[in-house]
């Protein structure tokens, strides 16, 4: 069994051979995205594998263990205890760390790139230096952790408790960090250049010295507005590093496009009478086949809204009320839609690549067609959802409530299902191939590609 989903978030996605007729993208190492790609190329964990004295598996128990500096790429340990650990300067590309126990851990200088800690108890946990671009932390727990110097360049704490925890110079430029909890946080420092930060809680932050440049603060105003790009706001490369190829089968490829060739909405901008920015209130909003990318949207009213067609790649819709929402057809790719109230939506042949949907209320909201490949779900309502041939291949479904929902002919190949409701779920014609069952076991293990 070779593959077993560690593709979620990581290499096979990007890794896999291109096809004759696949359109191809050059990446530049100051491309956010190049690093994912680079890590892509390092070897990854197998499922079940023993490192030291911890089984890589869900649920796994690893209290105290000794891993640090190890290669724990890949590593599919959702519910696992790693409280007291050491794992410093350990390598967790890819990771699915969901609701892990990191409690007291020493994560210092670890390597956290595209993982997803959604749930994760991390308090008073040691995260100085580490590496968390694309990382996901989503409704986490980080309460008194050390983040000095971390960097989250585009990544996401999103709906965490970080109170008291320590940020100085943390790098949070590019991320979301919506409804976040920092009251009494350090962030002495810290570059909050183009963040996020609707609804956060800053009371008592010590925000000395800290970079704002166009930061969207917590009541949704801007802070220090700016045309381009604001400074430190790209990536350093390595010496010496040379673009990689990207291939349109890869998840990733939509998000690097539009980060490359499109550009982002500024915030306040007035499209067909709603102010795209955070809080807005565009109840039934006509914005059909509108172009939203990284549009600010975290906390609005999207009510009953017509956005077929859209693109809203790079965006952020995260705690957003949006019942009855027509997103059909639409692209959003990478964004954020943690916690969002999507009831009876409809999401048929969306682009949900990269998207994050932890926590969403998505009960009897329709997803048939779409394309979720790489998306996280972790924590979601999705009772009586249709995802009729959708495509979740290497998504994180974890601890989702699918309970009646309709997944025939989806595709689940690569997927994790831990702890996930199943009851009365239609799955006739669905594909299961190296799926991560809810009780942990895999179904229909293989050791060639999956569909």
């Amino acid at each position: 069994m070779r593959r077993v989903i560690l593709c979620l978030l990581t290499a096979c996605a990007v890794a896999a051979p291109a096809t004759a007729h696949a359109a191809t993208l050059s990446v530049p190492p100051d491309n956010p995205y190049w690093v994912v790609l680079s890590l892509a190329q390092q070897p990854t964990r197998s499922y079940g594998e023993q490192v030291g004295t911890c089984t890589l598996q869900p649920s796994t128990n690893c209290a105290g263990a000794q891993l640090d500096g190890q290669n724990l790429n890949g590593a599919i340990v959702p519910f696992a205890t790693f409280a007291g650990a050491n794992l410093a300067r350990a390598s967790l590309y890819g990771s699915v760390l969901a609701h892990a126990n990191f409690t007291g851990a020493d994560l210092s200088g670890a390597t956290l790139i595209g993982s997803a800690p959604s749930y994760a108890q991390m308090a008073q946990a040691k995260l100085a230096g580490a590496r968390l671009t694309f990382a996901g932390l989503t409704n986490a727990n980080l309460r008194g952790a050390d983040l000095q110097q971390a960097d989250l360049h585009f990544g996401a704490i999103v709906g965490s408790d970080l109170r008291g925890a320590d940020l100085r110079g943390m790098n949070l430029s590019d991320s979301d960090v919506n409804g976040t909890d920092l009251r009494g946080a350090d962030l002495r420092g810290a570059n909050l250049a183009n963040a996020d930060l609707s609804g956060a809680k800053l009371r008592g932050a010590d925000v000395r010295g800290a970079t704002f440049c166009k930061t969207i603060m917590p009541d949704g105003r801007v802070r220090a507005p700016r045309k381009g790009l604001c400074p430190g706001q790209t990536a350093t490369p390595p010496p010496g590093a040379q673009p990689l190829t990207v291939d349109s089968t890869s998840p990733y490829y939509p998000a690097i496009l539009a980060l490359e060739r499109g550009h982002q909405v500024a915030s306040g901008t007035l499209v067909r009478g709603c102010r795209i920015q955070a809080f807005t209130r565009c109840r039934g909003a006509q914005l059909r086949g509108a172009d939203l990318q990284g549009a600010f949207l975290a906390y609005s009213t999207l009510t009953r809204a017509d956005l077929r067609g859209v693109n809203l790649q790079l965006g952020d819709i995260a705690f957003v009320k949006g019942r009855g929402l027509r997103l059909d057809g639409a692209r959003l790719g990478a964004t954020s839609v943690a916690n969002a109230d999507l009831r009876g939506a409809s999401l048929r042949n969306t682009q949900l690549s990269l998207t994050v949907l932890a926590g969403a209320d998505l009960r009897r909201a329709d997803l048939s067609g779409a394309h979720g490949q790489a998306s996280v779900f972790d924590g979601a309502d999705a009772r009586g959802a249709r995802f009729v041939n959708a495509d979740l291949t290497d998504s994180n479904l974890s601890d989702v409530d699918l309970r009646g929902a309709d997944l025939r002919g989806a595709n689940l190949s690569d997927t994790l299902l831990v702890r996930t409701k199943l009851d009365g779920a239609k799955l006739d014609g669905a594909t299961f191939c190296d799926t991560v069952m809810p009780d942990g076991t895999v179904r229909n293990p293989t050791l060639g590609s999956c569909p």
